[in-house]
């Protein structure tokens, strides 16, 4: 199933849950079932709630990646979600772990540069630290988020390091689905994704 498919079937599970919810609760106040309607409102609510957080962050993912473009022309950025080893390593470098959850799910985004890959925040104006690229620096590997451990981008050198979810596609990344995009983040990170028009 591609992105656009997904959304479609996600948007659509949400308005059909939102439509029989609504339908219900005008059904049981107008039968005078209070104790119903306030489960239905209650549902209405989580859904409400759950359609606000996906449309945020992937909102605040994509203009991370679109900062980071902005400030670095014409260079590679790979968009994702912190993990929960992003706030150690931050620390560990003295750097900025402001506005990053502790379990991961904030929005990241890794510019790469001819030497560097360079970490940034969603609000950031430089880079909050950077990784030097190395051969075989870039790896995949299981990362903890959100309270498990799910597909993810990890590169080193030696000294630093930066860990991601990618979120090429932002909403079945936002609960660890990547599948293939942890391949593509790890060429464009290594530098050997395919140059489009190549060839």
């Amino acid at each position: 199933m591609n992105v656009r498919n997904m959304r479609t079937v996600f948007l659509a599970a949400m308005v059909t849950l939102a439509a029989v919810s609504g339908l219900r609760l005008v059904a049981d106040v107008r039968a005078g079932d209070t104790d119903a309607a306030a489960i239905w409102i209650g549902l209405l609510l989580v859904v409400v709630i759950l359609a606000v957080v996906f449309a945020t962050m992937s909102r605040r993912v994509v203009s991370c990646a679109a900062r980071a473009a902005r400030h670095r022309p014409g260079m590679v950025v790979v968009p994702g979600f912190t993990t929960a080893e992003m706030r150690d390593i931050a620390r560990h470098q003295g750097a900025s772990a402001r506005g990053w959850l502790a379990m991961g799910g904030s929005p990241v985004a890794v510019v790469v540069t001819p030497t560097e890959l360079e970490v940034w925040g969603r609000l950031d104006d430089g880079p909050r630290w950077v990784v030097q690229r190395t051969p075989d620096g870039v790896t995949d590997g299981p990362a903890v988020y959100g309270g498990r451990e799910v597909p993810a981008v990890w590169a080193h050198d030696g000294l630093t390091a930066v860990v991601l979810v990618p979120a090429y596609r932002p909403l079945p990344a936002m609960v660890g689905r990547v599948g293939a995009d942890v391949d593509r983040a790890v060429a464009e990170l290594s530098g050997t994704a395919p140059v489009p028009g190549a060839g």
